[in-house]
């Protein structure tokens, strides 16, 4: 119950770290949106002041006379529709007043001077609307008297900018709330898809030590209760006692098997084996394995052939396989009586090879085929358990058939049997 409810635990931090991570992008990126797209407003209405404020510096390129009557300055010098232009003389008093008509001197005519901010582009707001100003000292050699020797603050109507960038802010949060709210679903999607693999390792190491506790305590209550019972029988000798010596010795070797098949997973789960590749003879290399195994079936009355067909070299763990070959045998062993038949063969294909372990003992039920590969898994427990088996061994050799990037799989032999076939790379990858 700890455990589940510490798994939630982490999957909501996930969740929150993952919707507070897409917020910060989300802001982060519509604050830099935004803030280009002000700036490209901006420079669009910069450029304009700069080329009024060149028209009125470039005294040659200014207009040739006075202004007529009725004449507006801000249709001087390239001035756009949306611009004015308020000319102050040294003293700060506004001396276009008459140009600019009784309007816009109305909106312009509380404006002070301030001869610091020349050249300084700057946002002004009147009753007239919201201006983007530049205040120009323009030289005594330019040709119009009106502006010679004058300060001109430019103003250039910015009220069209000012409501798209309000109209573009409101769409761009608009849009950011809708990702960030799809944001939330991905969030909780990709959380829980993160934690699979975390709640599958906790549950497979839960169910791990749950059956490996539980093969543990078989043999050590047979070796305690072996142990007590001798204990009974101070004075009694060796002789008499063989059969509960004999049965505490069995059940040691039981036990060190087991423990041996356990380190071996727990290094597995961890990458802690290493795997040493290196080129072996195929004709050569399962000859010393399979020796032992000859004189073994010849005692137990059991028909063992080898067919070795492969040739040339293939890469591969020689420890790793030996250890896969003598799972397989071992198995073929333990599932078979005297009078039936082992064998063992090789083949090469263009670039992989097969070793194949079978034998015409009981055939694998097809349930039992999609789980043989568990660990722990036994098809007959009773029986598996008198045969010393621990439910580790074909676990192990799926292991070291993926690591070395091969499979592994089980067939029916007609009319009776079974084999383990396992196609392995030449390459070793």
């Amino acid at each position: 119950m700890q455990a589940n409810e510490g798994i939630k635990r982490q999957q909501r931090k996930l969740f929150w770290g993952e919707v507070l991570s897409f917020a910060l992008l989300f802001f982060t990126l519509g604050a830099v949106v935004y803030f280009l797209y002000q700036q490209a407003v901006y420079n669009g209405v910069d450029t304009t002041l700069a080329r009024q404020e060149r028209s009125l510096k470039d005294g040659p390129a200014a207009a040739p006379g006075p202004l007529t009557p009725g004449q507006r300055p801000n249709s001087q010098n390239g001035a756009s529709f949306r611009t004015n232009m308020v000319v102050f003389n040294a003293a700060g008093q506004i001396i276009n007043a008459a140009d600019l008509g009784q309007r816009y001197y109305a909106y312009f005519q509380n404006l002070e001077l301030d001869k610091s901010a020349v050249g300084k582009k700057q946002v002004l707001t009147t009753t007239a609307g919201t201006f983007r100003t530049l205040l120009v000292h323009v030289p005594k050699s330019n040709l119009n008297p009106m502006y010679a020797g004058h300060y001109v603050l430019i103003l250039q109507n910015i009220d069209a900018q000012l409501d798209g960038m309000n109209s573009f802010l409101r769409v761009l949060v608009a849009t950011m709330i809708f990702f960030w709210l799809l944001a939330l679903l991905f969030a909780s999607v990709l959380a829980r898809r993160a934690m699979r693999p975390i709640v599958k390792s906790w549950q497979r190491q839960q169910d791990f030590v749950a059956d490996a506790a539980h093969e543990l305590r078989a043999p050590l209550a047979v070796i305690q209760s072996q142990q007590e019972h001798l204990l009974t029988k101070p004075h009694d000798t060796v002789l008499n006692q063989s059969e509960a010596i004999a049965t505490t010795l069995a059940e040691s070797t039981r036990l060190q098997h087991l423990t041996t098949d356990l380190l071996t997973m727990a290094k597995a789960d961890s990458n802690a084996l290493t795997t040493d590749l290196q080129h072996y003879d195929l004709q050569i290399w399962p000859v010393s394995v399979l020796a032992p195994y000859k004189e073994i079936a010849a005692a137990q009355d059991r028909a063992f052939d080898t067919t070795l067909q492969a040739t040339g070299e293939a890469v591969f763990d020689g420890e790793q396989l030996h250890q896969l070959l003598v799972i397989l045998l071992d198995n073929a062993f333990k599932y078979t009586a005297a009078g039936d038949s082992i064998w063992v063969t090789t083949e090469r294909q263009t670039k992989t090879w097969t070793l194949t372990v079978g034998n015409s003992g009981p055939s694998i039920p097809d349930a039992d085929k999609k789980r043989i590969f568990d660990r722990f898994y036994r098809m007959d427990p009773s029986r598996n358990r008198e045969t010393g088996g621990s439910g580790l061994g074909l676990a192990i050799a799926d292991w070291i058939v993926t690591n070395h990037h091969g499979h592994i799989r089980v067939t029916d032999i007609h009319p009776q049997g079974a084999a383990f076939v396992v196609t392995l790379p030449l390459s070793g990858k």
